[in-house]
């Protein structure tokens, strides 16, 4: 038991002290010197079995915390939506690489199902734009760029209120604030020429688990095609109206024949329309040219139902109400048959057969008026 003084004051003592304030200070090389055959050799050897031990630790330590960087690095890069970096997978095949092999088959299905989605939103054939609250534009889809005329890296650089117009933008914001969202609202956007395109726009909120405003998604259907149809639409249903109108006009000419007698025949089918411009030309006529007697010649007319026995009774009524005699003509066998199945009652008006007739009798009651206005 007196090796301990020797011990004490044997040189090996300070060897050990050195390699522990070595090991101590972060040297994981430090180790001490060859056993010498001195009383402290097992305290050495066992000294530097620990040094090994906690060269491996500190070594394992550091690869730990390499590995961990490095997943971090990825998982950050797959938050930023970049899924082209891949974690590396070691030959220890331990519980990190474990780790990193979820994570690659984590990016794999992530990068598939994204690539689904901007798939979809390319195919799309309305624009589609991403808002942030700001009013800053996030993203575009293809739709979106070709209706603009902007590359992809311009359109991320102009602020929504130059697509969207002036004002637009922030209104936008504010009604989706109060309502979830726009649809199919007549709109503009306004391309990177300064052209305005018509569109109807619908819009949506993006919230997130507070149901905090994150941003805004519009969906624009370019509707400038449809605007020039149904322009184009307006102007030929314009054109048939006045054109309607003017075969109407012609359909039913008057004709002054003489002084105080006018003429108005009749051809082809009168419906209600036509009905009531005989009437209106009728009495313009009567009015304009001071006429008497007015001719209503139906040789022409198709045929007679109820509808156009009423629209002549019309005519009568309202020619005698601005004091003017009606004479009706050319009404064939037929016609009078209808009329008379009918039950059309003619009382007061005078009828010929033909209008050489209808022209005979209006001739000799304007001289009868004549005479009776010279005995006055």
């Amino acid at each position: 038991m007196n090796d301990g003084p020797q011990a004490e004051g044997h040189p090996d003592r300070g060897e050990i002290e050195r390699v522990i304030q070595e090991l101590a200070a972060g040297n994981s090389a430090a180790r001490a010197a060859a056993p010498r055959g001195g009383p402290l050799d097992p305290a050495l050897a066992q000294l530097n079995a620990l040094a090994e031990e906690l060269a491996a630790l500190r070594a394992f330590k550091a690869k730990a915390s390499a590995r961990l960087s490095e997943l971090t690095d990825v998982a950050l890069a797959v938050a930023s939506l970049d899924f082209s970096r891949k974690a590396e997978i070691s030959r220890d095949v331990d519980e990190l690489d474990g780790l990193a092999a979820g994570m690659n088959m984590m990016i794999e299905e992530l990068q598939s199902s994204t690539a689904f989605v901007n798939n979809v939103l390319s195919a799309m054939p309305d624009a589609l734009l991403v808002l942030e609250v700001d009013g800053s534009i996030k993203s575009a889809n293809r739709a979106a760029l070709e209706l603009l005329g902007c590359s992809r890296d311009e359109i991320l650089e102009l602020p929504a209120e130059r697509v969207l117009g002036e004002g637009a933008a922030a209104s936008v914001i504010e009604r989706l604030r109060q309502a979830s969202r726009i649809a199919n609202e007549a709109s503009a956007l306004v391309t990177r020429e300064g052209a305005e395109v018509p569109v109807a726009l619908s819009a949506s909120t993006l919230r997130g688990p507070q149901d905090e405003l994150l941003g805004l998604v519009l969906v624009a259907r370019d509707i400038a095609a449809q605007k020039r149809a149904e322009e184009e639409r307006d102007r030929l249903e314009a054109a048939v109206r006045r054109q309607a109108q003017m075969l109407m006009q012609l359909s039913t000419p008057l004709i002054p024949i003489s002084d105080g007698t006018v003429v108005l025949p009749l051809v082809g089918a009168l419906d209600e329309d036509r009905a009531a411009q005989v009437t209106e030309t009728l009495l313009r006529g009567i009015t304009a040219h001071r006429a008497r007697v007015a001719i209503l010649d139906v040789t022409g007319v198709s045929g007679v139902d109820q509808q156009v026995a009423s629209a002549l009774l019309r005519a009568v009524r309202a020619t005698r109400l601005i004091g003017a005699q009606v004479v009706l003509t050319g009404i064939r066998a037929e016609v009078a048959r209808a009329m008379t199945a009918l039950d059309i009652e003619l009382g007061g008006v005078v009828t010929c057969g033909t209008l050489k007739d209808g022209i005979a009798y209006a001739e000799g009651a304007g001289q009868a008026a004549a005479g009776r206005r010279a005995a006055r």
